[in-house]
């Protein structure tokens, strides 16, 4: 019923109580929301848990909600403030290097190994990252580890489109000096 509506009309629904529209918006979106959250933070019940919230605040507060004109934007941005203030508060690094490996049938000591050298490089990442501002770092996971656009990420971040280019890169120039001061 609710996937030929527009995403104003969808959302006018689900702010006069239509359970239905919010069902909608929930699946629509879920996913999309929980993949950035897990990569964010690293830890898949802190990106579930901060997800649950935004929903059940969406719900309960959905009369006072105003209008929108991009429920994903609005969406991503809500989940991006829940998100980082519970990292803040229970004090949890991001890791933004973890990456999916192929396990190779291998020995306890390549194992032990493969893990150090990826600790050390988390840990230069880790290192570098610090150096960035937030919003650099925002902008950066958004753009390197989602795949948005500049475009995309302007309409999530109230940022324009032309200070995102600039965050990317000045972020990866202070990276990349970061990086090389600690493995030189």
């Amino acid at each position: 019923m609710h996937d030929k509506i527009s995403e104003s009309e969808l959302w006018d629904s689900f702010k006069s109580g239509d359970k239905d529209a919010f069902k909608a918006i929930y699946y629509k979106y879920y996913m999309l929301l929980y993949k950035y959250g897990v990569k964010t933070s690293a830890d898949t019940d802190l990106a579930e848990d901060c997800l649950q919230d935004l929903f059940l605040k969406l719900w309960k507060n959905r009369e006072n909600l105003g209008d929108i004109s991009s429920v994903k934007s609005y969406l991503y941005r809500a989940y991006i403030r829940l998100l980082f203030e519970a990292i803040k508060k229970s004090r949890r690094e991001i890791n933004l290097a973890e990456l999916d490996h192929p396990q190779e049938e291998s020995s306890i000591e390549e194992t032990i190994i493969q893990e150090q050298n990826q600790t050390a490089v988390n840990q230069h990442l880790h290192q570098a990252l610090k150096h960035l501002t937030k919003r650099q770092r925002q902008v950066m996971l958004l753009h390197y580890f989602e795949g948005l656009s500049y475009k995309q990420i302007a309409e999530i971040l109230p940022i324009k489109y032309q200070a995102i280019r600039n965050c990317v890169h000045e972020g990866i120039k202070i990276l990349r000096k970061n990086i090389a001061s600690r493995s030189g």
